[in-house]
């Protein structure tokens, strides 16, 4: 049998939209496809019939397009493909060449069972879908003598029949299921070089959100492997931004200035407030909607449910924690499915003004009061200059 080169793939939330809504869903992840395929040099062809997508490339891409179709945000699943005519005698001929050819990956065909399963959304077709799947597996059962299994089958034989065109595939491969990127506005994302963030950044994209990657740097080392995680979170958002800018000095002036007013176990809390400042600021020039960031509920001092909340007074944006109530293990999982941890992990930087013994616990009026005794620091130095 020829390689085949489409693929059908299928989405799941998007069909529970209104008609319009689903269509322009519809639109953006055939986008998303095209887009993703660009990146990696391939040309697709995406056309959508009927609650489906139908994905063209060439033989030689076509291995390389069923990894990528894995990391579209809006598909739930997808198949290798034949199209062909809508008419019974195609369907049966095809069916059988593809079974015949999964058949002959077992050694043991005794424990071989198959089942053929039809749809026909749009119900034109002559035969009704039993009809269907017994006038394709009767020629297998004949010709092989494989039994049948409805509930269990080792193959299955799928048939799905619209007015124009009829596809035939036995393979079904999972995808990462939401919505397609673009349908729900644009996120900043605080990236770092860690594990949680870029999971954090995953987990916007498949919930449609385009994304806007700040990372700020206070080494080179961990630069360069937040680089290489844009690189990843770019599949899932082909046209993400990475924007990096230098927030040693910043980070050290927080340290040297609450060692001298004997509050250095606050620097991880002042921190997090100034790189949120920041994130603002970059946030508005870049037209987003909200910020995002890897918190994780109690995973360390500055995210306690009190610190969380002081961390977040007086910031304008949304800030949105997608990882908030996972824990450890679940976050390195998705790490290591979506292609981060091994890159996060790869070399351990550790903060240098990270205090020995971080708060865990304070209030909204204590930082206030640092506050104003650092507001009062800065002043005595301006005078004294």
């Amino acid at each position: 049998m020829r390689f085949l080169k489409k693929f059908i793939v299928r989405y799941g939330e998007i069909g529970t939209k209104s008609r319009t809504t689903m269509h322009r869903f519809e639109k953006l992840l055939a986008s998303g496809i095209f887009k993703l395929a660009k990146k990696h040099g391939i040309r697709a062809d995406v056309e959508i019939i009927h609650t489906r997508l139908i994905v063209d490339v060439a033989d030689e891409n076509f291995e390389k397009m069923k990894e990528l179709l894995k990391k579209v945000p809006g598909i739930v699943s997808f198949s290798p493909c034949t199209l062909v005519e809508p008419k019974i005698e195609k369907i049966k001929e095809v069916s059988l060449e593809l079974f015949e050819g999964e058949l002959s990956k077992y050694e043991n065909k005794d424990k071989v069972s198959f089942r053929v399963k039809t749809q026909r959304p749009q119900k034109k077709f002559p035969l009704t879908s039993l009809e269907v799947n017994m006038a394709v597996g009767g020629p297998i059962v004949e010709k092989h003598g494989i039994k049948v299994d409805l509930t269990n089958p080792t193959i299955s034989i799928d048939v799905e029949i619209l007015n124009e065109y009829s596809f035939v595939f036995v393979e079904r491969i999972d995808g990462i299921g939401g919505i397609p990127v673009g349908t729900q506005g644009k996120v900043l994302v605080l990236l770092s070089d860690g594990i949680d963030s870029p999971v954090a950044a995953y987990m916007m994209a498949k919930r449609g959100c385009k994304l806007v990657l700040l990372h700020l740097k206070t080494s080179e080392e961990g630069l360069e492997k937040t680089k290489k995680l844009y690189d990843v979170l770019s599949d899932f958002d082909p046209e993400a931004k990475f924007i990096h800018i230098d927030f040693t000095e910043e980070l050290l002036r927080i340290k040297n200035d609450l060692t001298k007013i004997e509050r250095e176990k606050y620097t991880c809390l002042f921190c997090k407030k100034t790189m949120l400042r920041t994130a603002e600021r970059h946030a508005s020039y870049q037209k987003c909607d909200a910020i995002i960031n890897g918190d994780n509920m109690g995973q360390v001092a500055s995210q306690t449910l009190k610190n969380l909340r002081v961390v977040s007074e007086g910031t304008k944006y949304p800030i949105l924690r997608p990882l908030i109530g996972l824990d450890k293990v679940e976050i390195m999982n998705i790490a290591r499915k979506i292609g981060t941890f091994d890159i996060s992990i790869s070399k351990e930087i550790s903060c240098f003004a990270v205090p020995k013994f971080p708060i865990t616990n304070t209030t909204i009026e204590e930082m206030e009061k640092i506050e104003e005794r650092l507001k009062t620091l800065h002043e005595c130095n301006c005078c004294k200059n």
